[in-house]
Order: C-alpha cells, then structure tokens, then sequence
C-alpha cells in the first residue's frame, strides 16, 4: 500500500474514530458563490476560518451537480501553497468517489520535523477547484457547492485539526449559478445620412425568452429571437445603444456601443449661369457651375413652369424657345442630395431672327430704284444701312457695285430676282454650308410680319 493510500485512510479513520469538539463559530469552511457560461470554466477556492490556534491539516466533502459541472483539476490553495517557503503542504490528496458529483480533499501540513501549521486567522485559500460547465447546461440553472460528510468510504468528514484535535467547523455552502450567455457583435451603420436613420444589429448568444433594447436611457422588450431594429440617431451627439437577453428570468450581461451621426450638410446651389440664343433657330444655351457632386436632379422651368429634369452632374443644356419676339424667364434650379430644394439661378431671353427681304436696302418693305441708290450710298458715302444681308443682293457674301447693278437688272431688266430669301417673303439667310460675315443686327424684324 503506498504512503498516500495509506495516510489518506489514516486521515479517514481519525476523523471517524476521534472524538470531536462542539462546533464552534471560530472553525469555519467555506465555499463561493460564483457564476459562468455554459461551455465556461471556473474557479473556486475552498476558505478557512481557524482562530485562535494553528491548524495542522483539514478535510472535507464537497458535492455538486455532475449534470451542471465536472471536475477539472485540484490544487492546494494559495494560502497553503504558501507554506513552507512556498513547497506548500507535505501531504495533499484529493478523491472523486464514482458518479458521486463530488470531490473529498485533505491535507497534513507537515509530516516530519520541523512541524508546521497554517497560522490563526480568516479565510486561508486552502484548497482550489477548477471546474467545467457542461454545455448543455442552461441559463438560471444553479448547482450547489455543499459541503458533505458522506462521501467516500468510510465517509470523511469535514473537520479542521488544531493540536491533534479534529474540530467540526461551521459549513458555509457555495454555489455556482449558470450565466445566460451575452449579445456580441453589437453595431450601428447608418442607412440614410441625411435623416440619420440607421440599424443597430447584434449576435444573441443564445436563446433568449426576450432581449432588451435601451437607446439613450429609453429600455424596450422584444421578441428573443431578435437581432436587428431600426434606429433614429441623434444628429451631432452619441447615440448610446445597450442589448442583453433575458432566459429563464436571468439577465445576460449588456454589450453597449455608442455612435455619432452627423447629418450630410444642404448642397450650395449652382452659381456663374450663362445664358445665350442663337437668333435664327431660337434655340437658348444654359451653362453653369455645379457646387456640389451629389445633387439629385436639376430642374429647367420656363416662366415659373417645369419644362425638364436633368441629371444632376449636367452643367448645360438647350431649349428652343415656342415663339420669336417673345421675353421667356428661364430658370436652373436643383434637388439638393437630401432633398432639398435649392436656390436656382435665371436669364430672361428673347428669340429675334434676323429676318429680312433680300435686295430691301433702305427697309420699307419694298425693292425699287430707292434700293440701288442706298447700296451705292453705303459703298461710295458710308452712309450706314440696318441690315447688309439686304445690301448683298447677289448672296455672294460680299457688298460691291455687283449688288446695286443686281438690283437694277431686276427692276427694269428682268435680270435675275435678288437671292433666297428674295424681295417680296422675310426670312433668314441661307448659308448654303458657306455661311457669310454680315448681319442684320439693327434690322427691324417686326417690319418683316
């Protein structure tokens, strides 16, 4: 029989055999109350009270629920670790009777010479239990950490020995509650900057008869199964957002995150609109400057209507205005990225075609001999003429002697009539894909309908 089988049985039996003192208040064993996660592990250290003598060694049983926890490991406490200059106790056994859920623990501080003991006093470390909770453990469940004198065979006791007497000391049981496993992964992402409007989303970390929301100090239940909500963040302060579940009346442990929305700033509006037309289609030009990457759309309106809606990266675009002489308002206006609606910009524009009878020199409406002496005036007198597409009766771009004899021949030769658009019907000068210099700037277009 080997020396630690042996000395085990000693223990056994003495704390049988040997007469044991009344309890009293200044022996004490006990064992923590402590908590973990299903899957998790942890500690528990064994105490010990002896005042006011030294002890010389102890033991005990200790039960749990083998269907909750499984033992790990046992150590010598740190207290009786201690000893010794630290080579702890001489003698430090541990048992775990068959399916007992249970562990019976002893020990002698010193075998031989010089004899030592664990000093008088409060709640020594003596002893260490590590242990595993079972997975399939659930949350709220609790085993007890319970001190027993009946396991083993024989049964050992719980007793302190102090001068070679076994005292029963007070038996403060412990416990190990199961934790319901908390939320990871908590995050807020915003879906839309310019509300602020997010979703806050989270990882339960296990089954959950409810979960609890609390937005800013604001708490709410929801279903357990929940793992996302929509979210209302404050604009320019934190946003501070804490989740736990709840299963089998236990709370979880909370995951908290915090998050600053700040809200996308109103787009500038456009700036340096330029307006131009050309006459002769009454076609209007619109350019301008965009402020911003991120409008929306641009609108066109015309005299307060809207007549088109761009894309909001355009800087130009064209519109034929409906009628000549007219005075239309035209407008640039745009949708800011939120929404908004931002200051336009506008130019008031008039379609004025250089309409014209060719070869009516003078602008009365009439070709006649009048015409020719106005043509010669211009070229030999420089005697200014509103409208030289008139003078250049032969369209040949130029305004020479050509153009007054052109004029004649057709008034009292049958020549040729002056070119498109002719004597007698206004219209525009045709270029012919070789358009001309000359204009009619100062030419009075209403005289022409």
């Amino acid at each position: 029989m080997s020396l630690r089988t042996y000395l085990g049985l000693f223990m056994a039996l003495l704390c049988v055999l040997a007469p044991t003192a009344d309890a009293q208040t200044n022996y004490k064993l006990s064992a923590p109350n402590t908590s973990s996660l299903p899957g998790g592990t942890l500690a528990a250290d064994i105490l010990m009270t002896n005042q006011p003598e030294p002890a010389q060694g102890f033991q005990f049983g200790l039960s749990f629920d083998p269907t909750l926890l499984s033992l790990n490991l046992v150590t010598q406490g740190a207290d009786l670790q201690s000893l010794d200059n630290g080579q702890g106790a001489d003698y430090f056994f541990h048992t775990e009777p068959n399916g007992s859920g249970g562990v019976t623990v002893g020990a002698i501080v010193s075998l031989s010479p010089p004899l030592l003991s664990i000093p008088a006093g409060d709640d020594h470390s003596i002893a260490r239990l590590e242990l595993s909770v079972l997975p399939t453990a659930q949350p709220a469940q609790i085993s007890g950490l319970t001190f027993t004198n009946t396991l083993g065979s024989p049964p050992v006791l719980c007793v302190i020995s102090v001068n070679g007497v076994s005292q029963s000391p007070i038996l403060e049981h412990g416990s190990v509650t199961i934790d319901t496993p908390a939320p990871s992964g908590l995050q807020v992402v915003v879906d839309d900057a310019c509300t602020c409007s997010g979703t806050v989303s989270w990882t339960n970390g296990g089954t959950y008869d409810s979960v609890i929301v609390t937005v800013d100090g604001i708490s709410s239940s929801y279903a357990g199964d929940t793992q996302s909500l929509a979210l209302n963040l404050n604009d320019g302060v934190p946003t501070n957002v804490e989740v736990y579940g709840i299963s089998n009346g236990q709370n979880s442990s909370a995951t908290s995150t915090a998050y600053t929305c700040n809200t996308t700033p109103a787009n500038l509006p456009i700036s340096d609109l330029s307006c131009s037309i050309d006459h002769e289609t009454c076609t209007a030009t619109l350019s301008w400057i965009n402020n911003s990457p991120n409008y929306q759309a641009l609108e066109l309106r015309v005299d307060g209507q809207l007549v088109a809606t761009l894309a909001g990266t355009d800087s130009t675009t064209t519109y034929v205005l409906p009628a000549e002489m007219t005075p239309y308002t035209l407008e640039i206006s745009g949708i800011g990225e939120c929404g908004e609606s931002l200051a336009g910009m506008g130019c008031t524009l008039e379609c004025l075609p250089e309409r014209f009878r060719r070869g009516d020199v003078n602008s009365d409406t009439l070709v006649d001999i009048s015409d020719a002496i106005g043509t010669l005036s211009y070229l030999f007198q420089g005697i200014p003429m509103v409208c030289l597409d008139a003078i250049d009766t032969n369209d040949d771009g130029t305004i020479d002697i050509s153009d007054a004899i052109s004029t004649l021949s057709y008034i009292f030769g049958g020549g040729t009539p002056p070119a498109a658009p002719g004597p007698s019907t206004c219209g525009v000068d045709p270029d012919n894909g070789n358009p001309d210099s000359l204009d009619c700037t100062d030419y009075n277009t209403s005289s022409c309908n």
